[in-house]
C-alpha cells in the first residue's frame, strides 16, 4: 500500500546522476514516517534542532504490481490519455479505482474526485490535475496494474525561471523512488507535438525534452524487465490518422523519428539494429469548447475509437 515519505536532507529535489540512480541509494535517503498518523499539508518537524519544512513524496511500496508511468511535460495530454484508457479498461470489465492514500494531500484528494467524476461524464480532465495513482483490478478482484500521473513539470518545463532554478536537471525523489523500485514498469513517452508550448515548432524545447528523458531517466530503466512505448499523441492533429483510426502508422512513425531522432536513434541498436521499443499512435477524442453558467471555459469530447486504447493496453502488459 503507498504511504507519504519524507526527505529530511534538504526542501529541494534530489539531484540525481541518472547513470548512478539506484534503488538502495535512492530510498535510504528518504527515511519512513510513523505509521500511526500522516502530517497535514502544513506540518513542520525538528531534527537535530534544525527546523525543516515537511517534504512529503509519494511511495509504491506494493513490489509485485506493474506501474504505468506516463512521461510528458505540460499539456502533452496525459491526463486525458489516463481517462480514456480508464473508461475503455472499465468497459472491459475491470475496476477502476484510485488510491487515496497515495498522498495525503486535500489537493490530491481533489484531483482524484476530478478523475472520478470525468469517468462518468463526456467532460474533459482539465490541466490541473497533478498527482494521481488509478488501480486496475480484473474481473476476479486482483490488483494486475497502477496507473501513474505526475505533474509534466517533472518530466520537463518549459518555465524559464524553473529552468535557470536547474529543474530540467534533476529527478524529483519519488520518481527516482519509483523508478528504482522492483515493480515491473511500462513508461508511455509521448512525443508532444501539439500543446500550448508547440515542440514541433520549437525545435529548443524539443531537443531537450529528448535529452532530458535520455540523458536523467532512461539510465535506471530495465530494459529487460520493463517496456517503453513511444506514444504519438493528438495523431487526429496530422495527416496520419482521425478520431476513427490512424490511417498510415508506418508514415506517423517516419515523421516523429524527423522530430525525435535523438531517442529512435539511442533505442535502436545492436547486431540486427533492433528497436527497444514500440510504437503507437494516440487520440482520445474530438474536443469543443462549452461555457458553464458562471462563465468559466469547459472542454466536451467525443471518446475516440478504442482500437487507441485497446492497441496502448496491449502494449503496456505485453511484458507481464
Amino acid at each position: 500500500m503507498p504511504r507519504l515519505t519524507t526527505n529530511e536532507t534538504s526542501q529541494q529535489p534530489v539531484n540525481v546522476e541518472a547513470s548512478a540512480m539506484n534503488e538502495e541509494s535512492v530510498s535510504n535517503d528518504i527515511p519512513q514516517l510513523n505509521n500511526e498518523r500522516m502530517p497535514q499539508e502544513s506540518e513542520t518537524y525538528e531534527t537535530n534542532n534544525i527546523y525543516i519544512g515537511r517534504l512529503a513524496t509519494p511511495k509504491i511500496e506494493n513490489a509485485k504490481v506493474p506501474v504505468v508511468v506516463f512521461f510528458g511535460p505540460p499539456s502533452s495530454g496525459k491526463s486525458m490519455i489516463l481517462v480514456r484508457l480508464a473508461k475503455f479498461l472499465r468497459n472491459e470489465g475491470y475496476t477502476i479505482q484510485t488510491d487515496p492514500t497515495f498522498l495525503n494531500t486535500k489537493k490530491y484528494q481533489e484531483d482524484c474526485q476530478k478523475f472520478n467524476d470525468k469517468l462518468n461524464t463526456n467532460i474533459a480532465l482539465d490541466g490541473s490535475v497533478e498527482f494521481l495513482l488509478v488501480n486496475i483490478y480484473d474481473k476476479n478482484g486482483k490488483e494486475i496494474a497502477k496507473l501513474l500521473e505526475a505533474p509534466g513539470e517533472d518530466f520537463y518545463t518549459t518555465d524559464p525561471e524553473k529552468i535557470r532554478a536547474g529543474k530540467n536537471q534533476r529527478v524529483e525523489p519519488y520518481l527516482a523512488t519509483i523508478m528504482t523500485s522492483n515493480n515491473p514498469k511500462s513508461y508511455v513517452v509521448l512525443l508532444d507535438l501539439d500543446s500550448e508550448v508547440s515542440f514541433r515548432n520549437d525545435s529548443y524545447h524539443r531537443d531537450s525534452y529528448a535529452q532530458r528523458f535520455l540523458n536523467y531517466f532512461l539510465p535506471p530503466i530495465n530494459l529487460k524487465r520493463d517496456r517503453i512505448i513511444l506514444l504519438y499523441n493528438k495523431i487526429d492533429k496530422t495527416p496520419f490518422g482521425t478520431i476513427n483510426e490512424c490511417q498510415n502508422s508506418k508514415e506517423a512513425k517516419e515523421d516523429a523519428k524527423i522530430f525525435y531522432k535523438q531517442i529512435f536513434a539511442k533505442l535502436t541498436g545492436g547486431f540486427f539494429n533492433l528497436e527497444q521499443f514500440a510504437f503507437k499512435t494516440f487520440c482520445t477524442g474530438m474536443f469543443s469548447s462549452h461555457f458553464d453558467d458562471s462563465g468559466e471555459e469547459y472542454q466536451i469530447y467525443n471518446v475516440a475509437s478504442d482500437t487507441y486504447p485497446r492497441e496502448l493496453w496491449q502494449e503496456i502488459v505485453k511484458k507481464w
